[in-house]
């Protein structure tokens, strides 16, 4: 009977440890954190969130898109910075995600939570009863100076960025002319520069050609920043192209931002960047205010631009913008630029001028279905800035884009394209188009993209068929064939012409390198053959 209750007790010991095991842990998400951001930016396949290194976030990490509580889908990180990062569609391959998306990315907790956690749950067992102890005056003693100092690497710098570099030889043309030209860009990151959150990075791209034995190296952006998660403020200075003031371009100068849960203001100023060395470019000072009020139907933006030339204003723009949630299926944005002061612009416009104004609709009935549609205004560039004319920019006073996306199972998406370009004259283009795309069809892991498109302009007329292939041959090497046949005609020329454009590349794992790419590309067309050899490496750290 004694050997009973002994046993019994043994088990109920271990019972209670596992159940305290079991608490502690699912309040502590078992060594991980879900935390919660939003959609900044988006490029041709990757968006960009307001989450990096210092949230936690690693490269590899899964991230779940949500539009209005509604799941768009599955992202997965294939770049990180310190307060951002990049992310590509995973389920499905192409998510209709945009700017002001919820985001949701659970990370790792340091291991210092996690030992914490599990010496309490080691030490409970043991643990001794609380005594009460009551203080009074006569019980104080005075505390002496502690002898403990900070950790030498409390706040140690932590280096990040990336570098990549390209190297590409071009021939076969019939008059001999060959050329190698070779280039390096990269971006490099200070994570607490001594300062919490006090950062540096910058941003530089170099390149040479054998063809005239020119070089050219440009640092496009090199900045102090300084952001506080548990501050209003954030401030920003060097050279900068400032996330609020796209117009603005690249300038030197400061920026600082205030930020609410209601309200956003922004300013910045400084001196514009001649960053491509364009000799004889006018020196301006430039300077912007923006209010961007939130609210819980979408936001609205109300913003100054100003430019000043020896002490006198050459250029005063009023921006205005929003953005409304109609439904949880249905978003509209619209932006709008008015000139204000045209001392030095066309003399063919008015005192008070409509520069640009963009207008999109997204609309998503269901899930399987998404629909996109933009407008776009701009006054003639041409003919205010005297800038090369190209068929493309007369054609782009006004741009209507449309598209429409049937995502199926099994990683399989079709898209619907139309596109119109005209300058309110004779000069329109307009263009149709149809594309596949297909993830992982089959066992072996391919990968098939395909498409056509037919183009008519005042000028040319004709269409592309194009087809891509790629599968994983080996655990670090990729393979990807692409073929292209462009078929075209001048206006008031009989026949058509044809270019063909195969292409094969093979992308490999290096120990060291995030990704090393051999690509090579021929063009022919009556019966001359180009080619051209790349070679690219690129690394993260």
């Amino acid at each position: 009977m004694n050997n009973m209750r002994g046993v019994m007790r043994q088990l109920e010991k271990i019972i209670l440890q596992r159940l305290i095991l079991i608490l502690v842990l699912a309040g502590s998400g078992i060594g991980q954190e879900l935390i919660s951001g939003s959609i900044t930016y988006i490029s041709r396949d990757q968006a960009y969130i307001d989450l990096g290194k210092k949230a936690g976030i690693q490269i590899g990490d899964s991230v779940q898109v949500y539009r209005n509580d509604v799941w768009l889908g599955v992202a997965s990180v294939s770049q990180t910075s310190g307060a951002s990062s990049a992310m590509e569609g995973l389920d499905p391959s192409v998510i209709a995600w945009d700017i002001g998306d919820d985001v949701q990315v659970e990370v790792n907790l340091p291991k210092s939570i996690q030992a914490s956690s599990t010496a309490a749950i080691e030490s409970h067992s043991e643990s001794k009863p609380v005594v009460q102890v009551f203080l009074d005056s006569s019980s104080y003693a005075p505390r002496t100076p502690s002898n403990m100092s900070l950790d030498s690497d409390r706040f140690a710098p932590t280096f990040t960025g990336y570098v990549s570099t390209r190297v590409s030889d071009r021939g076969g043309d019939t008059s001999g002319v060959r050329e190698t030209r070779g280039s390096i860009y990269g971006q490099f990151k200070v994570l607490d520069l001594g300062v919490r959150h006090l950062d540096v990075s910058t941003y530089l791209r170099s390149n040479r050609s054998s063809r005239d034995s020119s070089s050219q190296t440009g640092i496009y952006s090199i900045m102090l920043s300084y952001d506080n998660p548990g501050s209003h403020f954030s401030y920003l200075l060097g050279r900068m192209y400032h996330p609020q003031f796209s117009m603005l371009g690249t300038i030197d100068g400061l920026g600082m931002t205030w930020r609410s849960d209601r309200r956003v203001i922004a300013v910045a100023a400084g001196l514009m960047s001649n960053v491509n060395d364009i000799q004889g470019q006018l020196q301006r000072n430039k300077f912007g205010l923006l209010d961007e009020e939130r609210f819980k139907w979408g936001k609205v933006q109300v913003g100054i631009i100003g430019e000043t030339e020896s002490g006198a204003f050459s250029r005063n723009y009023l921006l205005l913008g929003s953005t409304a949630k109609l439904s949880s299926s249905l978003r509209i944005r619209g932006y709008s630029e008015f000139d204000l002061d045209l001392q030095d612009q066309s003399q063919f416009q008015s005192t008070v001028s409509l520069t640009r104004f963009r207008a999109s609709i997204n609309w998503r009935p269901w899930r399987s279905l998404i629909s996109t549609s933009r407008y776009s205004y701009r006054e003639n560039v041409v003919d205010l800035l005297d800038s090369a004319e190209t068929e493309y920019e007369k054609a782009a006073r006004h741009t209507f884009n449309t598209n429409l996306s049937l995502i199926l199972g099994s990683g399989m998406s079709i898209t619907g394209q139309a596109s119109f370009r005209g300058d309110g004259t004779n000069r329109q283009i307009q263009i149709y188009g149809v594309s596949l795309s297909h993830r992982n069809f089959t066992s072996q892991s391919y990968q098939l993209n395909a498409g056509g498109m037919a183009m008519f302009s005042y000028l040319s007329e004709g269409g592309r068929v194009y087809a891509s292939i790629g599968r994983n041959i080996l655990p670090w090497l990729d393979i990807d064939l692409y073929d292209e046949v462009f078929l075209y005609r001048i206006l008031g020329e009989s026949s058509f012409r044809i270019r063909h454009l195969p292409e094969i590349s093979f992308s490999a794992k290096v120990p060291g390198l995030q990704r090393l790419r051999l690509r090579t590309r021929f063009e022919q067309e009556n019966g001359e053959l180009l080619y051209r050899f790349s070679l690219s490496a690129s690394r993260q750290f």
